[in-house]
């Protein structure tokens, strides 16, 4: 009589760093989840991989701080600025109005350094 080994059968198991064994929970309304539920089935991919892929994705970029608001509200107030300057300089197309446009320009341009130092300009999400 011949002795043979029984294998065990089945899937391979993973290594330890590639085992996911930690589970996050979250509150939806229904609409979120059948939302949500239906994004990843035309994606072609199981709702906990779609929320998955999606977090890993997403860049968040924090909220303005209170400095930061007060140089974006310069900003604005020098809009009206830019768009006297823009008329001189399509109606009249001199120098000096090239040159006032370019002043309201590099105005702006500080501001925005100081508002998001070494940082790009991305103040809402960003899907990447």
């Amino acid at each position: 009589m011949k002795y043979t080994s029984k294998s065990k059968g089945g899937r391979p198991s993973k290594p330890t760093d590639e085992k996911r064994d930690r589970v996050v929970t979250i509150k939806l309304t229904d609409a979120e989840y059948f939302d949500l539920k239906a994004r990843a089935k035309s994606a072609g991919v199981k709702l906990s991989e779609f929320i998955r892929h999606g977090s890993f994705r997403l860049t968040i970029v924090s909220r303005l701080s209170e400095a930061e608001k007060n140089l974006a509200q310069s900003i604005l107030h020098m809009s009206p600025d830019f768009s006297q300057a823009m008329k001189w300089l399509n109606r009249f197309k001199t120098i000096r109005a090239a040159q006032k446009l370019l002043a309201v320009i590099d105005s702006m341009y500080e501001i925005l350094k100081k508002l998001r130092p070494n940082k790009e300009t991305a103040y809402v999400c960003e899907n990447t």
